[in-house]
């Protein structure tokens, strides 16, 4: 027995073309493959999180760097308007 996409399933059941037996098979191998998708989602859920607050760490390190260097701009004086040696000269 092959898996059938669940609308055909349905589908086919609601038209008679296939038994109570062979829709609940179907069906049950649905579920199976969910069972499946399941299993394969939550094994792999700990080294994706491991994943996420690596980067959560690392941009809220990065944020810091940018308040710092912020600061900082903000507490040293604007550069006024350097003039040339050449320029300089003309005047």
């Amino acid at each position: 027995m092959s898996t059938y996409d669940y609308d055909k399933v349905m589908a086919d059941y609601s038209q008679g073309r296939i038994t109570v037996e062979m829709a609940m098979g179907h069906s049950l191998q649905h579920i199976g493959k969910l069972y499946e998708a399941l299993a394969a989602a939550n094994s792999n859920r700990p080294a994706t999180q491991a994943q996420i607050d690596a980067l959560d760490k690392r941009v809220i390190t990065l944020q810091a760097t940018i308040d710092r260097l912020t600061a900082l701009q903000g507490k040293t004086p604007r550069e006024q308007k350097r003039v040339s040696p050449h320029e300089s000269k003309q005047a």
